[in-house]
């Protein structure tokens, strides 16, 4: 499943990233910036993936936001460079859920950032956090740390 990456963890779900042009800060490389908006690309893009996608959170009115980042950035990405972000769920409990991630260039094998993403979630009608319901929890299949 990791495509023959040094991962870690054994089954992330893996969302590949195109570095575009408008990606490249001054000083050559992806702007650190960028690094969080495709951690976030790929969390949406695992939730639908498990059928939670935007639509099904409405329908639920339920949603998950951002408390917290925690990102090390371990070397430079640079245009033309072939990413991919691994993603997983770590911790769901209650209205508290955790996702990791490893952005990895695709042809040495280079770790460049890891992540913790801290999410709440919340009631949309209410705006405050609720219980995530357990088959929620159970088809995430979140990998305890």
């Amino acid at each position: 499943m990791s495509d023959s990456l040094t991962l870690d963890t054994a089954e992330p779900f893996l969302f590949d990233v195109t570095i575009e042009p408008s990606d490249i800060d001054e000083q050559g490389h992806v702007n650190n910036a960028v690094y969080v908006r495709w951690m976030d690309r790929a969390a949406v893009a695992h939730s639908a993936a498990l059928g939670y996608d935007w639509a099904r959170y409405q329908q639920m009115q339920t949603a998950f936001v951002v408390r917290r980042h925690e990102v090390d950035y371990i070397t430079p990405a640079r245009l033309g460079d072939e990413v991919v972000v691994a993603t997983w769920p770590t911790v769901m409990r209650r209205f508290t859920a955790h996702r990791r991630h490893q952005i990895v260039r695709r042809d040495d094998d280079q770790t460049l950032v890891r992540a913790l993403t801290h999410w709440v979630y919340l009631d949309t009608a209410t705006g405050r956090p609720t219980r995530m319901p357990a088959e929620l929890i159970a088809a995430f299949g979140a990998h305890e740390e």
